[in-house]
């Protein structure tokens, strides 16, 4: 119903009417259905690559709107007039341990007051408008400290600038704003169209989505140094190419595949260690390694030429990052059990590569910038957001999830993985031809994230989650839980490196 109701709205947005989403409190069951409409209209106008930053200026503007409205309330409690600067100074000292504390409480105390957030969609022949209204007026001292935010907002160049800067989180929102304009202006969308305005009895926030935005160039240095990384990285090795060919070659004899594989012993050690593990269960011990490839299979050796030339080639280039190839093996070992529960075991072999690589860009982003990736993860789960992709298109320029494929396609993976690797973190793309693959790569690495802190599963989109019959939480977190113990149980199964 929900689904329906978003595609309807935003059906009504591009036909040119004025839709109007009321609320008094950002539950997050309200912003995954704005976001929802936002999608739509951005996937309807080819403009979905603005989708992270869309859905993180809009998030901001409607925290603010009901931070301003509880703020009223706050201060009614608490007998203080928020007019006069100096009370208004001594209640903000504990309004934010106010919206923490009392947090189930506010959502009714907003209603019984009757403070509302408006969000209004329209469109013209240049744009989207997108405007956040509030019914609590700017007070004199309040406007004055937003313009000032707004002047040192534009002074800003980049995401360290602004981490480093911030001072003034009296309220919570010393990110806010700078964070809104760093979005507005390195997405392509630009900040000139950005307004916070008050009559005294309303406030509103808006800006504009242009129909054409500016093409974004390679203007950003960590970008040019990323881009430089990846057109650097090593091929793969020769014998390993000719491998991967004769395992596509039916024609090929397994005890001369057997022979290549033994001039490689690393090779050799993964085969025998896959072929020996409880994933296969084999009633007698592989000694060889033409005994090992009867029982893995072609498939399965395709994998381990992948993952292990893959881990190699990315320890030797890069530092190692032992807690990212943890992340990834997890996520592959959920993602064989989700294509084994959702009836899909002849994509297994496809879905637990993509689960295996997926990751692949934030080995290249933390080897050039760590201190600004972690800053970027922090700002991701503090302010929670649903992905870090668009704070790192804003901040360097690129995205972990683009670097990975412009890895995977150097190294001619075939197109599941590229697009596992492309769009685990937005797979309702239009532009995705293997679907399943991408969708169940996404649920597995959010299930690891929801296990790291980092993620919850109010985020997950509702159209990936229904294609596997996983809508309600209590199902989805009882299977969760059953691979959680499985993979506890069986951790080395996956581990090819």
């Amino acid at each position: 119903m929900t689904i329906s109701k978003s595609s309807q709205l935003s059906e009504q947005v591009l036909n040119g009417e004025k839709v109007r989403l009321t609320f008094h409190y950002n539950n997050r069951e309200i912003t995954k259905f704005v976001n929802s409409v936002f999608t739509k209209i951005l996937a309807k106008t080819d403009m979905l690559y603005l989708q992270g930053p869309i859905e993180n200026v809009t998030r901001e503007l409607i925290i603010n709107a009901v931070k301003a409205n509880s703020k009223r309330i706050y201060f009614k409690t608490k007998n203080l007039d928020i007019s006069n600067p100096d009370q208004y100074e001594t209640g903000m000292v504990s309004f934010k341990d106010f919206m923490i504390d009392q947090m189930e409480l506010i959502p009714e105390a907003l209603k019984e007051n009757g403070y509302k957030v408006e969000v209004n969609l329209s469109k013209d022949n240049d744009g989207f408008i997108i405007l956040i209204r509030n019914n609590a007026g700017l007070l004199p001292f309040e406007e004055e400290r937003i313009k000032m935010r707004l002047t040192k907002a534009r002074e800003y160049t980049d995401f360290s600038d602004i981490y480093m800067d911030i001072a003034d989180d009296v309220e919570g929102e010393g990110l806010g704003i700078p964070l809104t304009m760093l979005f507005l202006r390195n997405s392509g969308i630009g900040d000139s169209s950005f307004r916070i305005a008050s009559n005294g009895d309303i406030t509103q926030s808006s800006f504009k989505i242009p129909l054409k935005t500016r093409t974004a160039e390679l203007e950003n240095a960590i970008k040019e140094k990323l881009v430089n990384e990846i057109t650097e990285l090593p091929t793969f090795p020769e014998h390993i190419i000719e491998l991967q060919a004769m395992c596509r070659n039916r024609d090929v004899p397994l005890p001369r595949i057997a022979s290549k594989i033994s001039l490689d012993p690393a090779l050799s050690a993964s085969v025998l260690k896959l072929s020996n593990s409880a994933l296969f269960m084999s009633p007698k011990k592989s000694e060889t390694i033409t005994d090992a490839l009867k029982i893995i299979g072609l498939k399965n050796l395709n994998a381990i030429l992948v993952a292990s030339t893959t881990r190699k080639i990315m320890d030797e280039r890069f530092s190692s990052f032992r807690d990212i190839w943890a992340h990834c093996n997890k996520c592959a070992f959920y993602t064989r059990l989700l294509a084994q529960k959702t009836g899909l075991s002849k994509i297994s072999d496809s879905v637990f590569l993509s689960g295996l690589l997926h990751d692949l860009g934030k080995i290249v982003l933390l080897s050039a910038n760590a201190d600004l990736t972690r800053q970027i993860e922090d700002i991701t789960v503090n302010r929670q957001m649903r992905t870090s992709t668009a704070l790192e298109e804003v901040s360097m320029g690129i995205s972990h999830s683009t670097l990975g494929r412009m890895i995977a396609e150097r190294w001619n993976f075939p197109e599941f993985i590229v697009e596992g690797i492309a769009y685990h973190h937005s797979p309702l793309n239009p532009e995705i031809k293997n679907n399943d693959v991408v969708f169940i790569t996404y649920i597995a690495n959010n299930m690891c994230l929801i296990e790291e802190n980092k993620f919850d599963f109010l985020f997950m989109e509702d159209e990936v989650l229904g294609r596997y019959g996983l809508e309600k939480r209590e199902y989805f977190e009882s299977l969760h839980e059953n691979f959680k113990k499985q993979y506890e149980e069986n951790p080395e199964e996956i581990n090819l490196h």
